[in-house]
């Protein structure tokens, strides 16, 4: 019939029409049929549905593992001959030895086997290609797929083909390697992935830019979920440097690590000549102060500088080596790096609009499968795999429950979903290489700047507002005035949300206020009293969305008054120093008085105690003043800080008096050398070092509400 003579899509690559075409595999088959798989003979049946096997020989597995080891190929290949699984995954043997990492022993197996071993798989479908890609294998995978061609095409379980595997594992000389040998770039896995897919989410952006440079048709394919590889790229904030948490110590070896070598400085003739013809030109035309023949000075101050680079760059290669933190470190920044020069290559203008333009998912989303005509390019034939058919009704069933749950999601710009999850470097870059991007609005009408006010973006607000100002502004002014549209709030009533993902320390309201006020200075004047829907102004709804927070960061500065007031009234006043030594019957005063240990000890004993009486009065202040929301920007957090601040010099000089009166208490008037007092200090001082060296290099913050309180 003249249905049966059309063609339906499948996944694959097949040869039609004289010419191998490279994207979708059509094949002729009645619709009543189920989708035809075009590598059937590859496609990997399930061993045992029930899953992978309970029974296992430990005996054979641990003589197995053990000639593996010791490489003994002859018993090796007599052991293996039995029909007993090697693994509970039922793993051929050649896979294991691959996955051990022995390549002379693969190599020889290779040779010597048949071929319907060599496509042997376990329970998961995985061939020996399937391992040797994940293992990163060249020089096996070259030998496997040269006897074994049709290795390239086998499909497991999750329809993932050994590239996919290279992929995800993120093996790039494998990845090239299989791709030479023509693996099928725009094969699907299971849940419509294609190969950019992949790259993304097993977090390998190098990769990602060769598939997206060599395919730019990848680039706008959705999957299964109508996910965009851009779209991916969100979900994983590993990609970016602002959601990798480092601490203080690392940050600073991020900053320093140098990931380009220094250039040699030196300069064509030309190139002097144009330096030179330029400054005189500012010098005539734009008055410059600095007169065009210091143009060699610079010239010399910059060959200086070659040098210092080098040193440098010899410096921290030597770490490097030294240092695995400074090598893991590196891996990290070239890794972020990659994935910005990823979002240039994906965000380009048109991405946008066909996002805009793609909301509506198409039926072949919804059906089992779709009929298409045979399409005549690879453009065609890549437009047409954007929305991959779903086999069987279950799967469709499946695939309508899970678009109603996250198409909404999946709807939204990048960009707005990048600024709600605070990746500002992820939202800079988009910015930067395609500023139209701002312009467009989520599923509920809410603009960039809006979602990141609304979110507390502090980085993501500041980039949009810079590049709203000046001379030239990059993005359009509306974005501040802009009121959305339903509830009428200006981007001031976004900023008087309680800010979500909040610290619940006892000055988070003090960021509320600052973060306000921020927002407060860039709104226009004729909104800044605008009143929203509910008729409230944004000061209005700022206090009565902040009555919760307001209320705990109370209850905690009353609590902490209350405990550390009882805290400093017994240590200070209920025990007391005794003033070491007797008194001279001479002068009346102490033995030790003219002892410098001594005069340590009784000043420091007095700042101690001056100290201690402060920090008692501030927190009995805490306890028993009146509190208004208002007094959270400034008076309360500044009290609260000198509380804390006074709290722990006490201590400190209260610990350096104790120390002095147990250093007079031993030693008294004998005299001392460096080795009798070194032991007392190393007491006192090398277990608290410890600790803060540690803290600081896990990146832990002692007083981290102090940093905020200035600002």
């Amino acid at each position: 019939s003249k249905v049966e003579g059309r063609l339906v899509k499948t996944d694959g690559v097949v040869v039609g029409k004289g010419k191998k075409t490279v994207a979708m595999a059509y094949s002729y088959h009645s619709l009543d049929m189920e989708p035809i798989n075009p590598y059937l003979s590859l496609d990997m049946e399930r061993i045992n549905p029930e899953g992978a096997p309970h029974t296992l020989n430990l005996r054979h597995f641990r003589k197995l593992m053990s000639l593996i080891r010791l490489e003994k190929y002859d018993e090796l290949w007599m052991e293996g001959q039995k029909k007993e699984p090697v693994n509970l995954m039922n793993d051929p043997l050649l896979s294991v030895v691959i996955a051990c990492k022995k390549t002379r022993l693969a190599m020889r197996l290779i040779g010597d086997l048949a071929m319907d071993q060599l496509v042997a798989y376990n329970c998961n479908g995985d061939t020996a290609l399937h391992v040797a890609a994940a293992v990163g294998n060249c020089q096996v995978a070259t030998a496997l797929f040269t006897r074994q061609s049709e290795l390239l095409k086998s499909l497991n379980h999750n329809r993932e083909t050994p590239l996919y595997k290279a992929v995800l594992y993120g093996n790039r000389d494998m990845f090239f390697c299989l791709l030479n040998a023509r693996s099928n770039l725009f094969a699907r896995k299971e849940g419509g992935n294609n190969i950019l897919h992949c790259a993304i989410m097993g977090n390998n952006p190098e990769i990602a830019i060769e598939i997206a440079r060599q395919m730019p048709v990848l680039n706008f394919a959705r999957n299964g979920d109508a996910v965009t590889p851009l779209q991916l790229m969100v979900t994983i904030p590993e990609l970016f440097r602002s959601q990798t948490p480092l601490g203080p110590l690392e940050s600073r070896l991020y900053d320093w690590i140098p990931l380009e070598r220094p250039d040699s400085g030196v300069r064509k003739p030309g190139d002097v000549e144009e330096l030179v013809g330029d400054t005189e030109e500012d010098d005539v035309g734009n008055g410059s102060k600095i007169p065009s023949h210091y143009s060699t000075l610079f010239d010399l101050l910059e060959l200086l500088k070659i040098p210092l680079d080098w040193i440098l760059l010899f410096l921290y290669q030597v770490c490097r080596q030294m240092s695995p933190t400074i090598e893991r470190l590196e891996k990290l920044k070239r890794h972020h790096k990659a994935a910005v020069e990823l979002i240039e290559i994906l965000a380009i203008p048109g991405y946008f609009d066909f996002l805009r333009n793609g909301k509506e998912p198409p039926r072949s989303l919804l059906e089992p499968m779709t009929v298409f005509d045979e399409p005549e390019t690879d453009t065609e034939r890549l437009e047409t795999e954007d929305h991959p058919s779903k086999r069987g009704d279950a799967s469709a069933t499946q695939r309508q429950k899970k678009g109603k749950r996250s198409d909404i999601r999946w709807n939204e710009s990048p960009l707005i979903t990048g600024a709600k999850m605070g990746l500002h470097d992820f939202v800079r870059k988009i910015l930067q290489v395609c500023p139209q991007s701002a312009t467009y609005l989520d599923t509920d009408g809410t603009s960039v700047l809006q979602a990141a006010i609304k979110y507390g973006r502090k980085e993501i607000v500041e980039t949009i507002v810079k590049m709203t100002q000046g001379d030239l502004p990059v993005l359009p002014a509306w974005l501040l005035s802009s009121i959305d549209v339903e509830s009428r709030n200006t981007i001031l009533h976004f900023a008087s949300e309680t800010t979500p993902y909040a610290q619940a320390d006892a000055v988070q309201l003090q960021d509320d206020l600052k973060w306000f006020e921020r927002v407060a200075k860039i709104v226009p004047r004729e909104l800044a009293n605008s009143r929203n829907r509910e008729d409230k102004t944004a000061q209005e709804l700022f206090a009565e969305k902040h009555q919760a927070m307001f209320k705990n960061c109370r209850n905690q500065l009353i609590e902490m008054g209350k405990t550390c007031s009882g805290l400093l009234a017994a240590v200070v006043f209920a025990s007391s120093f005794s003033i070491p030594g007797e008194k001279d019957p001479k002068t009346g005063n102490p033995v030790y008085f003219d002892m410098p240990a001594f005069k340590v000890f009784s000043h420091a004993y007095v700042i101690g105690l001056s100290c201690a009486v402060t920090s008692l009065v501030l927190f009995l202040s805490l306890v028993i003043s009146p509190y208004s929301q208002r007094q959270f920007r400034f008076a309360i957090p500044i009290k609260y800080f000198f509380a804390i601040l006074s709290f722990a010099m006490a201590l400190l000089a209260l610990m350096v008096s104790f120390a002095c009166n147990i250093f007079l208490q031993i030693y008294g008037g004998q005299p001392t050398t460096t080795r009798d007092v070194l032991p007392l200090v190393l007491e006192f001082t090398v277990f608290p070092t410890l600790c803060l060296l540690a803290l600081v290099y896990y990146g832990a913050n002692l007083l981290p509400s102090f940093r905020r309180i200035w600002t």
